[in-house]
């Protein structure tokens, strides 16, 4: 598992390509097969080929499912199961599948086939303020920075959840037990940089964490 997030140095665009010249015949598919921004915008049921760097490892929100995230530029999408790929933060990946929806509301991709392509780095995380975390932002890394204002809730097997604010609104964070993130330490009154994959449950939008790194507390007032 790649532990460290390093600064995007090249385009996803740019990687691809060299990673198609070191291949034998076109590894790539091209835009809007490979796009993640044109397999958003298709209904569901279509199949679509996506091409994104792995912002989650396997298993990282397990047991809801075992499956990652990926990220083409700004643009992000979860992929719900690895086929027993074990799929690391950085890695390229090519996932043909259909476009569901998990829960009822996360637009995802049902895998039919995963390839990993080769490596790059892992995108920066988008700083966002905690009330603009939503259906815009689904999908891709972010960063909110704010106050705990609920308690810890212990939700396992599945993980945590607990909200942060920064005066703009509340959005929860949940701490997915597949990640092994140690929660002890935080409590309401906190405030916390926190940055992770945005999702949504259940017509609730969340940041997900995937390393420990993910959750930093800061020095009271």
């Amino acid at each position: 598992m790649v532990a460290m997030r390093m600064q995007w140095v090249a385009g996803l665009a740019a990687l691809l390509a060299v990673v198609a010249i070191a291949a034998p015949g076109p590894v790539v598919a091209q835009p809007p097969n490979g796009s993640i921004a044109a397999a958003r915008q298709q209904p569901l049921g279509t199949t679509v080929t996506v091409v994104g760097v792995a912002t989650s490892f396997t298993g990282a929100f397990f047991p809801n499912d075992n499956g990652f995230a990926i990220q083409e530029e700004k643009v992000g999408i979860y992929i719900l199961d690895a086929l027993d790929a074990n799929i690391e933060v950085g890695q390229v990946v090519r996932v043909t599948g259909t476009l569901t929806n998990s829960f009822g509301q996360v637009l995802s991709v049902a895998p039919t086939s995963i390839e990993v392509l080769g490596d790059a780095h892992a995108p920066p995380p988008h700083p966002v303020k905690t009330g603009d975390v939503s259906e815009e932002t689904e999908g891709r890394l972010v960063r909110i920075k704010g106050t705990i204002v609920s308690d810890i809730e212990n939700d396992l097997p599945f993980g945590y959840k607990f909200a942060v604010d920064d005066g703009t609104g509340p959005t929860f964070v949940f701490v997915n037990a597949g990640t092994g993130i140690d929660v002890s330490e935080l409590e309401e009154g906190q405030r916390v940089v926190i940055q992770g994959v945005s999702g949504e449950f259940l017509g609730e939008y969340e940041v997900d964490p995937v390393f420990p790194e993910d959750i930093r507390i800061l020095p009271s007032w």
